[in-house]
């Protein structure tokens, strides 16, 4: 078990570097053999000795029995931190919200508001191309159940997520917008048997070249 965050050593901060740098430009972590061949240690043992220290310090977890199971959870010697992916997202129509890991994103919090209280999800479907969310994009979320007009939002309607444009109307209801005109609206009545709930207000995006 670890008891708290301690800073790496020179070395163990090479491998730290080495696994959020390939992280990010991969958009998955190396495996042991990669690390070793990027570093040019002679041998995996090396490699796992550290990433056994670095666990300890509290810098990384590793998930057991998986290849790429390296996951950075704390690096005090620089500002980019890794965020779980937590899910896919439509934004053509609605799909299951179910809170996976999928994947990791790496993140500075610097370009993400309320860091530890946001998380990512994958964009599906093309209907906020008119606000430059594509398939296949990151969306950073704030996570909170209230969101001002005009902000863009995660909502959850019954057991079904989408984000869209929030947009209240009288009499509390609230209509939640597409930018591609191609799609509708989805309105959503006070009176209706449809349960709504803001999950977050996107924040930012990232997207894999």
């Amino acid at each position: 078990m670890t008891t708290g965050i301690d800073r790496p050593t020179k070395r163990q901060k090479r491998v730290l570097d080495f696994i959020s740098d390939f992280q990010l430009e991969n958009g998955m972590p190396p495996t042991v053999r990669e690390i070793a061949a990027g570093l040019g240690f002679a041998s995996t043992n090396a490699v796992a000795g550290h990433l056994a220290a670095l666990r300890r310090k509290g810098l990384l977890d590793r998930a057991p029995g998986k290849s790429r199971g390296i996951k950075v959870t704390s690096d005090p010697t620089r500002r980019v931190r890794m965020m779980p992916v937590l899910g896919r997202i439509a934004a053509g129509r609605p799909i299951h919200a179910e809170e996976n890991v999928e994947d990791y994103v790496a993140a500075d919090p610097f370009l993400v508001r309320g860091f530890d209280d946001s998380f990512v999800l994958k964009v599906e479907g093309d209907s906020m191309s008119g606000d430059g969310i594509l398939p296949g994009d990151y969306i950073f979320v704030k996570r909170q159940s209230v969101a001002e007009r005009g902000q863009i939002v995660v909502a959850l309607i019954d057991d079904e997520a989408t984000i869209k444009r929030y947009v209240p109307l009288n009499g509390g209801a609230v209509r939640l917008e597409a930018s591609n005109p191609a799609y509708g609206p989805i309105d959503i009545f006070p009176e209706s048997d449809e349960n709504l709930e803001i999950l977050g207000v996107m924040t930012g995006l990232y997207r894999r070249i």
